[in-house]
């Protein structure tokens, strides 16, 4: 349980004197290894341990073996399962007594032991600890709300106050959520009473949430600052308050509290973390719920991108018709298309949200619920339609349909819904009953309001009878043109609390005057995007709480003056300045007035200058505050000789602009990054660096005519602070210095990346602290030049982890890396056709090795199973490399793929032994006639051995049942001798058993030509599967059907079958419509094995999701257009 005090108590015991003086090291881990262990009796604490796996469990705890005996390990934990895996002695700690829980409250509230001076406070005190369930974190953060608070009033306002019935708990500590998206949850259940509290109920909701933000109950997103999470010990907390009211369940495995058989009665509130295909399994536990009144189906770690929940109509209908009495229904991210009638028969629904679903419309029993405040159905894109139905929710107050983009118009006689606070997006209509006019009779309107459509407006009386100055709302505009869009837009004015406005593709000539002048003081941010005719731009300098100015388009505008500031200490909350696609746009006149301290944007931080190709001169004068400057293509901006004041800059975009930009931004001492593409006659930096100490990243690329970075090296003394340098596509690029001397590189650089530098011939630098080297199609570098006569140059590369070489033609051996590398951790080598040994690569340390087209490579390194780190070998698209007898591996490889290797003649032998091995891939190896004597390896997850034609030997001889631990197995069907007389695996009615283990969960079979039917017995034997892929296979389907657990099912190549299975009209179609996701597509795709595609051979490290669109006879998929190996790993 999270808050019992498990780091507390390992904390005292980690930082008690007397234990400490029985260990010389000692150290504080959430599961990070400390390396200085050797010999050494130590004390180390892991502190909220959850991993379960064992496999990664013994590599944890391995670095630990090598400490002196009486060395200890503290563990702490909330999960049982990690207690068993590690064998120690549990230490359970107990909840604390109501008593010592009270004494805590006093000693964090009060200062004292116990409520004797406060005896009025302590049976106050009492009922305040019973909430806390006898957890001291509980304890003590209610402690600290009441900490120096001595009236019974403000003790009574804790232990009475609404936060305790807030809808909190219901969510997953992983989940994140939007303020208004809870704030409305708590209105629909009754938790906020506007009326009571005479205040605007969205208002007392914000309020409510902002004090749990600054109390820490909840905490901003550091990823997305619009959403927050619940940090997990105040989950727990807030779940052990609410009991089995509220409750939480995880993929099919409830978290909450197992043991209360009243669970069908008392829970109210239930939230469901779903996997991506949802059965009917998932959401058993809501069978017994008759009186929930809150479902939240959510789902956390997706790529919303790419992947949404997929659940039947069958489920969805089964779930929905069992609970009446919802009042919040959530589904969102989902592949659902319709929403079913059956939804209108939950008459206490409040709260309905769809968000980004797929739904194209809304049924017309919607119009019976008519109790529902919320309907969300932001980022539905399909949706074309409301239904007329919709305009009876006579108590809608918020109906959120952003980034809807299909939606072309509003149900006619959205004017009767009169209490709707939040309407975030209107579309004018011709209609009578969808005028823009119909906004008059809305008028508790607040908020985002998005108008679209507003060349239908016909009449101009309809604008002013929208009376949009009488909403207070925050952001208002992206307006369309028309001939008198002028007279629209004038009379469009807003309200003069407006925070946000937005004004795109404006056909008018001038912008509407109540936009001039301080009107607008509230205002915060505005963007004028796309207006081609407006020839000047309003006074806007002195709109005093503008912080974020776009403008964008606005094609007509030459010269920006006085006008633009209009008065004293213009734009003096500015932070933000863009100016994009402004292409008549010459002149940028200074602001001129007023005594020294005056000067424009005294706040800004963010500057764009983009595609403004006729502006000349240069930037402000003075921007003191300024950090972020990008510039681009604008050529002839900075053509003059003023000199620019950036003493806060700290990072500088520059691209597609004249080399002279540089000279007027000097003295850049707080400068961090530094990107520069595209600079036009740029051959060397000439000095330009040598201010620049606080530099960490530097990027170069496109520069035609760059020949090299620095005339010598004094430039590069004082980049102490250089971490990265990356140089791309600069043909002409030689060197880093002007003479051709070796160099010692910026201190502290530790990451170099030269791309495209098609005339390097050398890389004449000293590389002490270099850990990360990545040279790509530079065909005419030879190697790394080292000295051979320097006997320190053995030291050269001593720090180096990281090494990718690609494309390199000139490169015919590695003998600089021959024991120079004592760091390197991976090592890849592609394209490089120069290279035919690899002897000389002889790296202990090294953890990775990834080999691929190299047409010429005829060996490997004989001393492979001497890396006793290896754990990662992959070798694709070698033609030439022979293999007669293919050398031992070391016994900590995990994963290990051949790819496209005709001349391999043989699989490494007592590969049985390699018991970490997890993935093996082997794809046309077309010379292996039989796999290793002794068996597979024994811990293999996935398998594939996919188009090795010559590979006879009969699957049953494979093993296969002996993997208890596969999950993943691509087969194909011209290997192993099965599917003869018609069936696969055979005719036997244990075929499948006797063939496949039961654990797997993924099944791909291949070129099954032959095959008229898949045996029966896979409906049984794989109760696990959730993915069976069939290409160029069967006819018919098992008689006995497919596994239950199916959730995919892909056929490809098989057109009977695909005509069997046809949706509603195939045969075949009863049996498999109760699965999720069935893809019968028209043309072959290949899709390869693995979930997961990384290319590791291109000069980034990271994940790129890829599709394959091969067909027979076409390129072989597996490399991408430059010849890049795809490798293949699990998600």
């Amino acid at each position: 349980m999270g808050g019992i005090g498990k780091t507390a108590l390992a904390q005292r015991l980690f930082k008690n004197a007397k234990v400490n003086r029985f260990f010389e090291r000692s150290a504080w881990l959430q599961v990070k290894l400390n390396d200085n262990l050797s010999g050494k009796k130590f004390l180390v604490v892991l502190d909220d341990v959850w991993n379960e796996k064992y496999g990664e469990w013994t590599t944890l705890l391995k670095p630990f073996e090598v400490g002196a005996k009486g060395s200890k390990i503290i563990i702490t934990t909330r999960n049982l399962h990690v207690v068993s895996l590690t064998g120690a002695s549990p230490y359970p700690l107990k909840e604390l007594s109501l008593d010592k829980c009270t004494n805590l409250l006093a000693f964090h509230a009060l200062g004292e032991t116990n409520f004797e001076r406060h005896p009025y406070l302590e049976t106050i005190g009492q009922k305040i600890a019973e909430k806390c369930k006898g957890l001291p974190l509980a304890a003590k953060i209610l402690g600290g709300l009441l900490r120096n608070k001595g009236h019974l009033d403000e003790w009574e306002a804790i232990l009475n106050n609404g936060i305790w019935d807030l809808q909190t708990g219901e969510n997953d500590e992983d989940y994140e959520i939007e303020r208004d998206e809870l704030v409305l949850l708590w209105i629909a259940e009754g938790f906020l009473d506007g009326k009571k509290s005479k205040e605007n109920i969205l208002r007392l909701g914000r309020n409510y949430f902002n004090e749990l933000v600054s109390r820490s109950f909840l905490q901003q997103s550091s990823v997305d600052t619009s959403k927050f999470s619940m940090h997990d010990l105040l989950n727990d907390l807030a779940k052990s308050i609410a009991g089995v009211t509220c409750i939480t369940f995880g993929e099919s495995q409830w978290v909450g509290n197992e043991g209360d058989a009243s669970l069908e009665e008392k829970a109210r509130y239930a939230s469901f973390i779903l996997p991506r295909f949802v059965t009917s399994r998932c959401l058993r536990e809501c069978d017994g719920m008759k009186v929930l009144r809150s479902l939240m189906l959510l789902c956390v770690g997706f790529n919303w991108d790419s992947e949404k929940l997929c659940i039947s109509n069958k489920v969805l209908h089964d779930l929905l018709t069992k609970l009446k009495c919802l009042r919040v229904f959530s589904l969102c991210h989902c592949s659902i298309t319709k929403v079913l009638n059956c939804i209108g028969d939950l008459k206490h629904l409040r709260y309905l949200n769809f968000s980004n679903t797929n739904i194209e419309t809304l049924p017309e029993s919607i119009g019976t619920l008519c109790k529902l405040q919320a309907l969300i159905l932001r980022g539905c894109q399909k949706l074309y339609m409301l239904p007329p139905s919709i305009t009876k929710l006579v108590n809608l107050q918020f109906l959120d349909i952003r980034d809807t983009e299909n939606l072309k118009e509003m149900p006619l006689g959205i004017s009767n819904l009169k209490n709707l606070t939040i309407l975030s997006k209107f579309v004018v209509g011709l209609e009578k009953g969808s005028r823009i006019k119909e906004l008059k009779n809305l008028s508790h309107l607040q908020g985002e309001l998005f108008i679209s459509e507003l060349q239908k407006v016909e009449e101009v009386r309809d604008v002013v009878d929208a009376n949009l100055i009488g909403k207070r709302g925050e952001n208002f505009g992206n307006l369309r043109n028309d001939e008198h869009e002028a007279l629209v837009l004038h009379s469009l004015r807003p309200h003069t609390n407006l925070e946000n406005l937005t004004i795109s593709n404006y056909g008018g000539a001038i912008f509407p005057s109540w936009l001039d002048g301080p009107s607008y003081s509230k205002m915060v941010s505005l963007c004028l995007r796309d207006c081609p005719k407006v020839a000047s731009l309003p006074s806007l300098g002195q709109l005093p709480s503008l912080r974020e100015l776009s403008l964008e388009g606005l094609n007509s505008i030459s010269m920006i003056g006085s006008e633009f500031y209009n008065g004293k200490r213009p734009f003096s909350s500015l932070t933000t300045l863009k100016f994009k696609e402004m292409l008549s746009w010459m002149d940028w006149s200074h602001y001129v007035g007023g005594p020294e301290e005056e000067v424009p944007f005294p706040c800004l931080e963010h500057l764009v200058v983009q595609s403004c190709p006729s502006l000349v001169g240069t930037l402000p004068h003075q921007l003191d505050h300024l950090v972020r400057l990008e510039i681009h293509s604008c050529l002839h901006l900075n053509n003059s000789t003023g000199v620019i004041c950036l003493p806060s800059l700290h990072e500088l975009y520059i691209e597609n602009c004249n080399k002279e930009i540089l000279k007027s931004l000097v003295n850049l001492t707080s400068l961090t990054i530094l990107k520069i593409k595209n600079l036009a006659e740029l051959v060397c930096f000439d000095g330009f660096m040598s201010s620049l100490v606080k530099l960490k990243e530097l990027h170069i690329g496109q520069c035609d005519k760059l020949n090299y970075l620095w005339q010598d090296g004094n430039e590069t003394q004082n980049l102490t602070c250089l971490l990265g340098v990356v140089i791309d596509s600069c043909p002409q690029f030689t060197s880093f210095m002007a003479r051709e001397v070796e160099i010692d590189l910026p201190c502290n650089l530790e990451m170099m990346e030269l791309r495209n530098c098609v005339t390097l011939e050398k890389f004449s630098c000293k590389m002490y602290t270099l850990k990360d080297l990545r040279i790509e199609n530079c065909p005419k570098i030879m190697g790394l030049n080292i000295s051979q006569d320097d006997p320190n140059d053995n030291n050269q590369m001593s720090q180096l982890e990281y090494l990718k070489i690609g494309k390199c033609e000139s490169l015919t051996s590695f003998s600089f890396a021959k024991g120079r590398l004592a760091a390197m951790k991976m090592l890849s080598i592609w394209e490089c056709e120069g290279v035919e040994s690899l002897e000389e690569i002889t790296i202990e340390s090294l953890e990775s090795l990834y080999i691929g087209n190299c047409e010429n490579l005829g060996s490997l390194p004989q001393c492979l199973h001497m890396l006793s780190h290896l754990t990662h070998l992959e070798i694709f698209n070698c033609p030439a490399l022979e293999i007669e007898d293919f050398p031992p591996l070391p016994i900590t490889l995990s994963s290990l793929q051949l790819l496209n290797c005709p001349m391999i003649k043989s699989l490494p032998n007592q590969w049985h032994h390699l018991t970490s091995l997890h993935t093996l891939y082997i794809w046309r190896v077309q010379n292996i006639k039989c796999l290793p004597k002794g068996g597979l390896p024994p811990n293999l997850r996935f398998l594939a051995i996919i188009e090795c034609e010559n590979l006879k030997q009969s699957v049953r001889e494979w093993g296969l049942p002996m993997l208890t631990s596969l999950e993943q197995l691509d087969i194909d069907g011209r290997m192993g001798g099965e599917g003869g007389e018609g069936w696969f695996p055979s005719e036997d009615e244990d075929a499948w058993s006797l063939l496949f283990p039961s654990s797997l969960t993924v099944l791909y079979i291949y070129n099954m030509g032959n095959v008229e039917r898949l045996s029966g017995g896979l409906h049984n034997h794989l109760s696990s599967l959730t993915l069976l892929r069939i290409r160029d296979c069967p006819k018919d389907l098992p008689e006995d059907g497919l596994p239950p657990s199916l959730q995919e099912l892909y056929i490809e190549g098989c057109d009977i079958l695909k005509r069997r299975c046809s949706k509603f009209t195939g045969d075949y179609w009863p049996l498999i419509q109760e699965i999720l996701e069935v893809i019968l597509p028209t043309s072959f795709i290949l899709s390869l094995s693995f979930a997961t595609v990384a290319i590791y051979c291109s000069t980034k490290s990271q994940l790129s999701w890829v599709g394959s669109n091969k067909k027979d006879g076409d390129v072989d998929p597996n490399f991408d257009k430059n010849g890049h190996k795809l490798l293949l790993f699990v998600k």
